[in-house]
């Protein structure tokens, strides 16, 4: 799945959150900041109205779950946020480095040396098509980033490689648990390995 931005490049999943979250409070903020931007819109003020959108976008972001906007095989590693090449296929070779990207939101965001820390811990499950697991690690890997602003721009990459799988049919389950928050989230990725 893959959704667009807004405001730059904010996912437009916050946008989703700023019109549809459930809370009367969070919803009154939505409406008052947006108003107070279309007011300064109408000043001439596009700077103090972005900074009202970022607000009530921060508000509705640390209210939602932990998602993702994207999350797919890719052919090699990413250049960058959102600058990567989908993988034209999930079949793979016995033995053959399975790449994954993911772009979390909904994160919680850490202290670090007056910075903001973002911090996953990762865990996978490999499992048959019929949910059996084959092989589970927690705490595998630890994505993380520091940086000055609440960026919201953040990608997962990870290298998978199952040697000895037999050919068939599988899925791959990755789920990240936020270190600054107590919020987790999961994807599946089904896949292929074909015969040698």
């Amino acid at each position: 799945m893959h959704l667009s931005g807004f405001v730059g490049r904010l996912p437009a999943a916050a946008a989703a959150l700023l019109l549809g979250l459930g809370s009367a409070a969070v919803a009154g903020e939505m409406v008052d900041r947006a108003t107070q931007a279309e007011t300064l819109l109408s000043e001439q003020k596009p700077v103090q109205a972005l900074a009202e959108i970022e607000a009530a976008f921060n508000a509705a972001w640390d209210k939602a779950p932990l998602g993702f906007s994207e999350a797919l095989f890719v052919a090699a590693r990413p250049q960058g946020f959102g600058i990567y090449e989908a993988r034209a296929t999930n079949v793979f070779a016995p033995g053959e480095d399975m790449f994954v990207y993911a772009e979390p939101f909904g994160y919680g965001y850490g202290e670090a040396d007056g910075q903001f820390a973002i911090g996953f811990d990762a865990d996978f499950e490999l499992r048959t098509t019929k949910g059996q697991i084959l092989h589970a690690q927690e705490g595998f890997a630890a994505p993380g980033l520091t940086t000055r602003r609440r960026n919201k721009e953040f990608q997962v990459f990870i290298t998978y490689n199952f040697k000895g799988l037999k050919a068939g049919d599988y899925v791959l389950v990755t789920r990240l648990r936020d270190k600054n928050s107590d919020k987790k989230g999961s994807f599946e990725l089904p896949f292929s390995v074909k015969a040698p």
